[in-house]
């Protein structure tokens, strides 16, 4: 009965909070008065918000720009993208990723490899699918998957 009770109020208190709330930002109708008119402050401020947006929109460009700048310089290490496709292909990817890092960065690269081969349940132990599940990552960002599962 209780249980009722507390349904109840919450189902009549609810509806007549939200028209309270809502019948303010409710359009005028037609032939009463209009909207009012903007004062000095409102006018201000749309112009603030302006300048806010035309800075934000330079800050956009900017980062763009030192973004594409970033990826125009060639990859290397364990910065070199994995390719999954075909299981040749990743061993391509690695044999690149080997000869552009150094032997520590490597090796650990192939003990993240091994570790994700027994523990990764959706690889079910089989280096093709465990290539296809990591294409498109880096080196880096798989021994990062290995970071935080091996603590």
């Amino acid at each position: 009965m209780k249980q009722y009770k507390m349904a109840s109020t919450v189902l009549t208190a609810v509806p007549i909070f939200f028209l309270a709330t809502f019948s303010a930002w409710a359009e005028p109708e037609a032939g009463s008065e209009t909207a009012p008119t903007p004062t000095a402050q409102d006018v201000a401020d749309a112009d603030a918000v302006e300048a806010i947006e035309t800075v934000e929109a330079a800050q956009v460009a900017d980062a763009v720009e030192t973004a594409d700048a970033v990826e125009a310089v060639e990859a290397t290490g364990l910065d070199l993208v994995l390719d999954g496709s075909t299981l040749e292909a990743f061993e391509k990817s690695m044999e690149q990723i080997k000869e552009s890092s150094t032997e520590n960065e490597y090796n650990y690269l192939k003990g993240a490899l091994d570790y994700l081969l027994i523990y990764d349940l959706g690889a079910k132990r089989d280096r093709g699918i465990l290539a296809s599940r990591l294409n498109g990552k880096t080196g880096r960002e798989v021994t990062e998957m290995v970071k935080w599962r091996r603590k």
